[in-house]
C-alpha cells in the first residue's frame, strides 16, 4: 500500500525542517531602524506582555552596536541584523550562560551549513578560522536578583562580499559557500538552532552548556599576544569563569579579565 501526502500550496519543506517552538513565531519586519535592540526595549517599556521569542528584524540598522559601543558595519539589505526577546528567569550571577547558549546555537547553525573551523571568540563573536562572521550584543532587564527580560541583538554577515578597508578579518556566508542566500530562510534556520541551544538553559543543563562552550572557544590552550593595560603580553586562554570573565595563564599565574581589560592582538 502506498500513501500520498498532501501539503497546502504554500508548504515549504525548508520551513518544516527548521520549525521552532517559540522563537520567531512573531517577527516584526522593519525597513530601517536606529537599533533593533533599542526598538525592542522601547516596546517592552510600553508593555510587559510581549511574548518570549519575539523577533525584530531590520534591513538596515542606522546605529547598530557591538560590544563596548563598537559600530556593527553592515551593507544595507545584505545581512541579518535582528533582536530577539528571551525570558530566562535566570539568576543575575548566571547571566553569561545566555551568551553561551546563543553563541553555541550560532556555531551549530554554521556547522549545519557545512562550514568548518567555527569558533566563539570570547565573549560572543563568532569566527570562521580567524575571520569574524557574526556578533552578539546582550542587554538584560533585572527584577530583584533575576533576569526578567533579555534582549539579544545579532548581526550575521550573509550576502555581503565587500567590507570597509579598516575591517581586516570579516567574512560572510556567501564568501564561504560561494552562493547568495535567502535571508528569510537563513533567519528561520538560525532561530531553530538558537532555540535548540536555549532549551538546554531552560532545562538547567548548565554543565553541558559550559563544556560545549569551551569546546568551541577560540584560541583555547593556545599561546598568543594580547594587550593588557597598554602592554603587549604573551598569554594562554585556559577557561571561562562562572562570571563570564576570561581566564588567562600568564607568567605570574592565572588571572581573570573583563572585556574592557584585555584586547586580542
Amino acid at each position: 500500500m502506498s500513501y500520498i501526502m498532501l501539503y497546502p500550496k504554500h508548504f515549504n519543506i525548508f520551513d518544516f525542517m527548521y520549525e521552532t517552538l517559540f522563537l520567531g513565531k512573531e517577527i516584526i519586519q522593519l525597513s530601517v531602524v536606529d537599533s533593533t535592540n533599542l526598538y525592542l526595549k522601547n516596546m517592552l517599556d510600553k508593555s510587559s506582555k510581549k511574548m518570549e521569542g519575539l523577533v525584530v528584524n531590520s534591513h538596515h540598522q542606522q546605529s547598530g552596536r557591538g560590544q563596548m559601543g563598537n559600530v556593527w558595519e553592515s551593507e544595507i539589505g545584505k545581512n541579518l541584523t535582528f533582536s530577539l526577546l528571551l525570558k530566562p528567569a535566570l539568576k543575575v550571577s548566571d547571566q553569561f550562560l545566555i551568551s553561551k547558549v546563543v553563541s553555541l546555537g550560532m556555531v551549530n547553525f554554521l556547522t549545519d551549513l557545512g562550514i568548518e573551523d567555527v569558533s566563539i571568540k570570547w565573549p560572543n563573536d563568532i569566527y570562521v578560522g580567524d575571520a569574524k562572521i557574526a556578533g552578539v550584543l546582550i542587554e538584560n532587564t533585572l527584577k530583584a536578583n533575576l533576569i526578567e527580560n533579555c534582549i539579544v541583538g545579532i548581526g550575521l554577515n550573509v550576502n555581503q562580499i565587500n567590507f570597509a578597508a579598516a575591517i581586516k578579518n570579516a567574512t560572510s556566508l556567501q564568501l564561504l559557500i560561494e552562493k547568495e542566500l535567502d535571508a528569510e530562510h537563513v533567519l528561520k534556520q538560525l532561530l531553530f538552532f538558537i532555540e535548540r541551544s536555549y532549551l538546554l538553559l531552560k532545562t538547567a543543563k548548565h554543565t553541558a552548556i559550559n563544556a560545549a562552550y569551551l569546546t568551541h572557544l577560540y584560541r583555547l590552550n593556545e599561546t598568543h599576544f594580547y594587550e593588557i593595560g597598554n602592554e603587549r603580553v604573551e598569554a594562554t586562554i585556559v577557561g571561562i569563569a562562572a562570571t563570564g570573565k576570561l581566564q588567562m595563564q600568564l607568567k605570574e599565574g592565572v588571572r581573570e579579565f573583563d572585556l574592557q581589560e584585555i584586547k586580542f592582538c
